[in-house]
Formats: C-alpha cells, sequence, structure tokens
C-alpha cells in the first residue's frame, strides 16, 4: 500500500505539478484533498519562490498529507546535512545546480528538536552526484544527505513517514 502511495504521489508531482499555491507564510500548509486531484499553477510557484527569496526563507510546505508532505525548497550552501530516522525524500529539481552528497558517514551528528532527524557539519565517504534541473533524486531513511556547490538550487521536496 505504501509503495503504491508513494508511486502515485511520484507520478502526480513529475507529471501533472505544474506549481504550488502561495499560501501566506506562518500560515499552516492545506491539508492534501482525499476526494479530488490537486493542481497548483506555474505561476503561484514563481510568486512563491520570489517571496521565498525576498524574505530569506528556505522552505514553504505547501501540502499536508500526515504521512507526507510537498514543499517548495531552496537550498543555500552551508545547508547542515541531514538524516532522517523515519521518512524518505524526493527531490525534484527546478532550478539552478548543486552537488548532493549521500551516504557515508555524517560528522558530529546532533539531534534536531522537535523532530526526528540529525544534523551534522559535514558528509565523509559520501557518494556526490551533479544535479540540475529536471534531475530527481531519492533518499531513504536513515541515509546522510546534503548539498555543496550550490548554485540557486531550487526543488520540490516530497517527503514520505516510512516507518
Amino acid at each position: 500500500m505504501r509503495k503504491v502511495a508513494f508511486t502515485a504521489m511520484v507520478a502526480v508531482v513529475l507529471l501533472g505539478m505544474c506549481g504550488m499555491l502561495a499560501y501566506g507564510q506562518g500560515a499552516a500548509a492545506p491539508a492534501a484533498p482525499t476526494d479530488k486531484a490537486a493542481y497548483w499553477p506555474n505561476s503561484d510557484i514563481q510568486t512563491t519562490w520570489k517571496d521565498l527569496e525576498a524574505k530569506q526563507v528556505i522552505n514553504k510546505r505547501v501540502m499536508e498529507g500526515g504521512a507526507y508532505s510537498i514543499n517548495i525548497r531552496i537550498v543555500k550552501e552551508g545547508d547542515a546535512p541531514l538524516i532522517h530516522a523515519k521518512s524518505c525524500d524526493v527531490w525534484v529539481v527546478q532550478a539552478g545546480t548543486a552537488t548532493a552528497i549521500t551516504g557515508g558517514m555524517l560528522a558530529n551528528g546532533q539531534k534536531r528538536p522537535n523532530v526526528d532527524d540529525i544534523a551534522g557539519t559535514a558528509i565523509t565517504g559520501g557518494v556526490e552526484q551533479a544535479l540540475k534541473a529536471g534531475d530527481v533524486l531519492y533518499v531513504p531513511p536513515g541515509v546522510p544527505h546534503g548539498f555543496k556547490d550550490v548554485k540557486g538550487f531550487r526543488a520540490f521536496l516530497i517527503r514520505f513517514d516510512t516507518k
């Protein structure tokens, strides 16, 4: 069942997602519909990117599904690498470039408050993969991941609870 839900959600994102609705900062993300499809026009996505940049905010959750969420995400050079214990990430790159570093060991890991994540200062021994617009990166639970050489990197981040 989870595999079907995951596949369906990724298909929606990759095939049908033209954008995300721009809701006011601080407002709770709207709940995922259960009885209809959702659509987000590209014009709203572009407005959201600009709003995030102007406010120097790196993430806006645009849909909350309980066990999954969809976020508009700006990655900045120096963002801490993470490990998610109970969730996987699907990054759908929309603009810019970065080098993803995945696997290996998280250095100086510290549990983050109020979430089941560990943040570190670096990843050692990881695999590096160049990313650009149109690429998709999947990170399963327990796998360290971070980014370097970040240049205008913008992505949809879809997160699923798996455990």
